[in-house]
């Protein structure tokens, strides 16, 4: 909880140990329960900066009640002392309630580096305890400390992952490799300890995220084309999960701009959970048929859609992720393109780009998902942007 994690990126650390949460069998019905899983977190940053959610909580007797403690939780924005966070874990809440014969296992969020006044041990869990270490690049654009994420995971070398980006937690395929790890076999005397077999938490159905879409409204997309990227978002309004009201603390709005000329900015939606909003813009929204300014388009979303400066759009949510989702082939006038890419980055925006077709820029692509390649999708055919397929995998990598 540090402050070059950010507020984003805590959040999504959040939503992960949610979703992990989620895949859970029965949770144990008290504190002294020898069945079921019991779960606790430990957030922390500088010097006596620990809070938690205990194993011990007599309040937490289902995912619910955990999820709501979870969701409590507020970034710290302060230092970070690994070390003593580690051993505050293992002396204060897995020492005093620990339960006989039980497989005690730690998940370890970190980029791997801490306040070198820290007296403590990376090493202090590791005392009858299974740990792995998930290591991510910090807010500042440092990669993630290998040698003392080793340490933190007992020097096991199988125990320890790099991720490039928080926004790989959300993904399907990792979380159920974190599923495999943490479910423990069904046994005799605890049945019902397994996983739900199957169980998948819904898309965006536990985290808010306003997702804001750029449309690429210049002479190369073409009208047919323009109304296929909407209706492509129109298919994705109804396979991902919409919030219920402007401050609801979960599921998705969306917002679409068109993006043409250096000043042709048309906010075609504002942040939005109407579906049938949504689908009218496919046959009212004017194509501009203009060139492309991707870096004023950028520049517009952060400082009047993400910041509204002007107070005359919606905003974000409190605590809401933001994500940029960019439909374009790339091809785009270069001024202020790199600026605007940084102001991106450090709004904490989650990109992912969309391209159609074999004339692209992927040079420029790759540039507006901060060369995160999994965040790079690539179509032959815009007819294959509608297809049922693709529409769900793109909602399972919203997550």
């Amino acid at each position: 909880s540090s402050e070059s994690v950010g507020r984003t990126n805590f959040t999504l650390a959040k939503y992960f140990v949610i979703n992990i949460a989620s895949r859970l069998g029965k949770m144990a019905r008290n504190t002294s329960d020898p069945c079921g899983s019991r779960l606790g977190v430990v957030q922390y940053s500088h010097e006596g900066a620990v809070q938690s959610v205990r194993f011990d909580d007599s309040e937490i007797t289902s995912v619910s009640s955990f999820v709501a403690k979870v969701k409590g939780l507020q970034w710290i924005a302060g230092g970070t002392w690994t070390p003593s966070a580690l051993r505050y874990t293992y002396e204060e809440l897995i020492l005093p309630s620990r339960r006989a014969s039980t497989k005690v296992l730690a998940i370890v969020i970190t980029d791997g580096r801490y306040d070198p006044k820290d007296p403590s041990n990376l090493e202090a869990l590791c005392q009858n305890v299974e740990v792995y270490a998930i290591g991510i690049g910090d807010d500042l654009h440092h990669e993630a400390e290998h040698a003392s994420l080793r340490r933190i995971a007992c020097n096991r070398e199988d125990r320890f992952e790099v991720l490039s980006v928080y926004a790989q937690l959300a993904a399907e395929e990792f979380q159920e490799t974190i599923e495999k790890i943490v479910c423990p076999e069904p046994t005799v005397t605890c049945p019902e300890l397994k996983c739900a077999p199957g169980k998948k938490v819904a898309p965006l159905v536990l985290r808010p995220v306003d997702l804001l879409f750029f449309v690429d409204g210049s002479e190369r997309t073409g009208e047919e084309n323009f109304s296929t990227f909407l209706r492509f978002i129109h298919r994705l309004s109804q396979e991902i999960c919409l919030a219920q009201k402007d401050d609801d603390d979960q599921g998705a709005r969306i917002a679409i701009l068109q993006f043409g000329g250096e000043t042709e900015q048309d906010v075609l939606l504002d942040l939005s959970y109407n579906v049938s909003r949504i689908e009218s813009l496919i046959s009212k929204a004017v194509y501009r048929d203009s060139s492309s300014h991707l870096g004023s388009a950028i520049f517009y979303a952060t400082d009047k859609m993400i910041r509204n400066r002007n107070g005359k759009l919606k905003g974000l949510r409190k605590n809401a992720e933001i994500s940029f989702v960019f439909l374009t082939d790339g091809v785009t006038n270069f001024k202020n393109f790199q600026e605007a890419v940084n102001s991106m980055r450090n709004a904490n925006v989650v990109p992912l780009a969309i391209s159609v077709g074999s004339n692209i820029d992927k040079e420029v692509l790759l540039h507006l998902v901060l060369n995160e390649r999994s965040s790079l999708f690539h179509l032959k055919d815009y007819k294959d942007l509608v297809s049922g397929k693709f529409i769900r995998s793109i909602a399972a990598y919203l997550g």
